[in-house]
């Protein structure tokens, strides 16, 4: 990259940027230290203020309605995302064929991936929702141009220019903000061929010995305008605590060149380190190769620093919950007291003495005792209020046993939940289209032609095995999305919609597997799916089949029998062909086979044309159909001219010579 094109260009530039992100941050990181400290167990009142006023015998407790509120809130986008057949749905622009086969291939590959990501992957992707919900942006980040695993970037330490657009393709600066171990910097220079290649991928080596040594016995002081780091420090408890293998504060500057192409810096925030840890100018060629970014709400203007997660929305509504809920605990705690009133004849000149005996207290003459009744019914009212409206603004709802026990009838409550589930369909559907652009990103990665990661060689091994061609693989236009969709955001409505499809399973052009498999996936959760079904084309519908070769039996008596439209007509197929094939095998053998087996071939042959016929109607078969009409043709021309042959020397034999070019109405076959 040429000098002139370089927009950071000293540790002092990179400094005053990130000092000026900090700046229009100061706020942002002030709500989110609020709001953390609400989910974390904070109290409504500052304690120690209310020592000061003589107020701390009022309750002050966090009743932890803001936590249990946005864990119903987050727990619902992992099943609503994992809990399905496949984790992604692919569209392959092509008109092969073998498109539809093609396309499960790419599923089931992508499938394995997540699997072989295993742990890491659950806690990436609910930290990147937790995120997501209690702040807003929920943004993971790729370490390096090959990995197709992504790692959640914490929003409170991820910092914007003010007016910066949700939108990545105009972002033209971001700061992260990390606490790296002494241990991981050292890795960078741990021998001297360690130094060869950090020097070689774009590390300092001499820079990063010298931040080791600046922050040794004690680490870096947090940043007074970062209110999150206070957070994190009164949490973890160590607000007075240091050693010196305290990590050290690394800020990495991403900023977008006059190329478009975006480079990066990594830098102590403080200190008297004057060159950078690493520098790369051609990091990626735009933000969407480095990061994946996920926004609850699209703010005002589509501006990052106005968009609110649930748990700043929900803020408010849970101190108030809190405060009032304290206030109905004293009133509570008033009813219980035994309270007196000096009667005005007999008021002592001196405090009386009250006298204990164990269970038993004696109160001297001249008090009289009082009877009070505190106005509970106003606070709960308010309280139920105030939880209904917390409901119906952030997308909370009750249970399945609730809907049906508070309304007249199960339609009632089918219709209660669908109503409900309006405001979470929408903001399902917001969430699924920006995650379905992380796992393109994660496909072009695994799809990258020679690339060494192990995920991609795996990935694209897969489809190999799985008979996609390499065109396919590496140069074939592919559209991503997520393999679930909006409507199973709610869970009373996922199970209703799934109840419905199960219905629709046996009509004609349906693809009832694809009903049963998200029914399955649904209940008892998506590892389930190869323990509960039966792989396609190995012994699937066993009913079916037995079905299918019972009929066979029939054929070969002589009795003809219909298809009906609700028949599993691939594995009708599958069952019919295979004693005809046994049959054709025999007369290529031995040069004939018996009457029955001739009408066998005949009956046989009019019924599994029809189940081609019905196959080809129904565009969810269509795969199937494709990979059963090379053979099923080969058997028609087969069978057609064995009985041609048979038909022929028949009428030879009765008119005592051969009649060429006869003609039987027998081999009369559909198809």
């Amino acid at each position: 990259m040429a000098e002139d094109n370089r927009r950071v260009k000293s540790v002092s530039d990179a400094r005053s940027i990130y000092n000026r992100l900090i700046t229009d941050n100061e706020l942002r990181s002030s709500t989110f230290a609020q709001v953390r400290n609400q989910l974390e167990g904070g109290r409504p009142k500052d304690p120690s203020t209310q020592a000061a006023a003589g107020a701390d015998w009022e309750c002050n407790v966090n009743f932890g309605d803001a936590q249990a509120s946005r864990d119903r809130t987050l727990i619902p986008y992992w099943k609503m995302i994992n809990d399905v057949p496949h984790k992604a749905n692919f569209i392959i622009d092509t008109h092969a064929t073998q498109q539809e086969k093609w396309q499960i291939a790419y599923a089931e590959a992508y499938d394995d991936f997540v699997d072989d990501w295993n742990d890491d992957y659950f806690q990436q992707f609910m930290r990147m929702c937790s995120n997501y919900v209690n702040f807003g942006p929920g943004v993971v980040q790729f370490d390096n141009p090959e990995t197709a695993r992504y790692k959640s970037i914490n929003a409170t330490r991820m910092l914007f220019p003010k007016n910066t657009q949700m939108s990545l393709d105009q972002w033209e600066c971001v700061a992260l903000v990390r606490d790296v171990s002494v241990s991981e910097l050292y890795g960078h220079i741990r021998d001297k061929n360690t130094e060869k290649r950090s020097a070689y991928a774009g590390w300092n080596v001499q820079a990063i010995k010298q931040a080791i040594m600046d922050n040794l016995g004690g680490g870096s002081t947090p940043d007074y305008r970062d209110y999150t780091r206070y957070q994190d420090a009164l949490v973890n408890n160590d607000i007075a605590t240091t050693t010196p293998y305290s990590p050290i504060a690394v800020v990495y500057l991403y900023v977008k060149g006059w190329d478009g192409k975006v480079m990066c810096r990594a830098f102590t925030p403080s200190g008297g380190e004057d060159d950078f840890l690493y520098e790369d100018d051609e990091v990626a060629d735009s933000f969407r190769q480095i990061f994946g970014a996920h926004w609850y709400d699209t703010g005002t203007d589509g501006m990052i620093h106005s968009i609110k997660g649930f748990g700043i929305k929900n803020y408010f509504y849970s101190m108030l919950q809190n405060r009032m809920k304290s206030r109905l605990v004293d009133s509570a705690t008033f009813s219980l007291g035994v309270n007196f009133q000096y009667e005005a004849a007999n008021e002592p000149t001196e405090t009386p003495p009250v006298e204990n005996y164990g269970a038993f207290t004696v109160f001297p003459s001249g008090l009289r005792q009082l009877a009070i009744y505190p106005q509970l019914q106003q606070a709960t009212g308010v309280l139920a209020m105030l939880e209904s409206n917390s409901s119906e603004n952030n997308s909370q709802y009750r249970t399945n046993n609730e809907q049906i026990a508070n309304s007249d009838t199960a339609t009632q409550a089918k219709i209660l939940a669908a109503v409900q589930g309006q405001v979470s369909v929408a903001t399902a559907a917001i969430f699924l289209s920006q995650y379905s652009e992380t796992i393109a990103e994660q496909v072009r990665r695994l799809r990258k032609k020679g690339n060494r990661d192990d995920d991609a060689k795996n990935f694209q091994r897969r489809l190999k095995e799985r008979g996609v061609p390499d065109e396919v693989i590496f140069d074939t236009q592919i559209r991503v999305r997520t393999g679930a969709n909006a409507g199973s955001a709610n869970p009373a409505l996922r199970a209703q919609n799934f109840q419905e499809g199960l219905q629709l399973m046996n009509m004609p052009g349906v693809n009832g597997r694809w009903f049963l498999e998200g029914f399955i996936a649904d209940k008892y959760g998506s590892n389930a799916l190869n323990k509960a079904l039966i792989p396609v084309g190995q012994d699937s519908e066993p009913v079916q089949r037995r079905q299918a070769i019972m009929e066979n039996v029939d054929f070969g008596q002589g009795v003809p029998l219909m298809v009906a439209q609700s028949d599993a007509h691939f594995e009708h197929m599958e069952e019919h062909m295979k004693p005809i094939s046994g049959i054709v095998q025999q007369y290529k053998q031995q040069g004939q086979i018996t009457p029955e087996q001739a009408v066998s071939l005949t009956i046989g042959m009019e019924h599994s044309g029809q189940h081609m016929t019905y196959l080809q109607q129904d565009e969810t078969q269509k795969d199937k159909f494709n990979l059963l009409v090379p053979t099923f043709r080969l058997l028609q021309s087969t069978v057609r001219g064995i009985l041609v042959g048979m038909q022929n020397q028949q009428n030879a034999a009765q008119q005592g010579g051969p009649t060429p070019g006869g003609k039987s109405p027998i081999i009369a076959m559909n198809g």
